[in-house]
């Protein structure tokens, strides 16, 4: 029996959950593709930060995949929209990164067993801390629109 994804819309999510979003689906393709995601994230955050941030990125990968409930559904890098699992480790990421632990904590009581909680805490919220700042300098560094009072 085949069983249909249901996605979800990407409309609402952050430019820094999209990035966790694509970091995912990169590290469960091809190689291209994670050297590909490597080199954007090395232009973007600079070597040492883009370093520490897939350090932390694999170390979480790695806490999910022994102590994860299930293996997560992770769909191909061009699909629009997200799977369910896709939307809760971004928004999980973020939660641990702005230090909201109470939404984190539950985010990460659906992913892992209660022993690898506050690892997994841990490694997000240094995965997710350049991808926040990545966000931030895009927003403050955006070109402002001209309108007819400018």
């Amino acid at each position: 029996m085949h069983h249909a994804h249901i996605l979800l819309p990407d409309d609402d999510l952050r430019s820094a959950e999209m990035r966790v979003i694509a970091l995912l689906r990169a590290w469960n393709t091809t190689l291209d593709a994670q050297t590909a995601m490597w080199e954007d994230l090395q232009t973007s955050l600079g070597d040492a930060r883009a370093r520490s941030c897939l350090q932390a990125f694999e170390q979480m990968l790695q806490l999910l995949a022994k102590h994860g409930w299930r293996p997560l559904t992770i769909m191909p890098l061009e699909t629009k929209g997200v799977s369910p699992d896709e939307a809760a480790l971004a928004r999980f990421v973020m939660a641990s990164t702005e230090q909201r632990r109470d939404a984190a904590l539950a985010e990460a009581g659906f992913l892992v067993a209660p022993n690898a909680l506050l690892p997994l805490l841990c490694a997000a919220s240094q995965f997710g801390l350049p991808l926040l700042c990545e966000e931030c300098r895009t927003r403050i560094f955006a070109p402002v629109a001209k309108g007819p009072l400018n």
